[in-house]
């Protein structure tokens, strides 16, 4: 397998986009998790600051939320968070404040029409993208 590629359904992709949607006009975040770089399961986080190009939540949350997914024998695959007015490409906060660098990025944008959803691996200051497989099960 690929190690690069992410694979996810399109039915929780969808659930992702309509979690980021709800949320606008600010960000929105949560937990991408699964195994061998397949997203089983999404973890809806709440942003604690409503704001249009930051988020943040509390550390003892994202632990409560992490020992549900050791629970389940997953583990993250990518943080998604949205960008409600911009493009789906890291900013240099985001990179800057990136946790793990063997955990990927998942971007949402709604800059345009229609939802942009993109896939990076945040290396040390800079990222690469990674490409997305949607497995159709709907």
């Amino acid at each position: 397998m690929e190690t690069n590629k992410v694979i996810i359904s399109d039915l929780l992709l969808k659930e992702v986009i309509e979690h980021a949607r709800i949320h606008l006009p600010y960000e929105s975040c949560g937990l991408l998790a699964g195994t061998n770089n397949k997203i089983c399961s999404f973890w809806k986080l709440e942003n604690e600051v409503k704001s249009e190009n930051r988020f943040f939540v509390q550390k003892k949350v994202v632990e409560k939320t992490l020992n549900k997914i050791e629970e389940r024998s997953e583990c993250v695959i990518a943080i998604y968070h949205s960008h409600p007015t911009t493009s789906a490409i890291p900013s240099s906060y985001d990179i800057f404040s990136h946790p793990d660098q063997e955990v990927k990025m998942v971007i949402v944008s709604f800059k345009l029409e229609i939802p942009k959803i993109k896939c990076y691996n945040i290396l040390k200051s800079t990222y690469f993208e990674c490409p997305i497989v949607i497995e159709t099960l709907s």
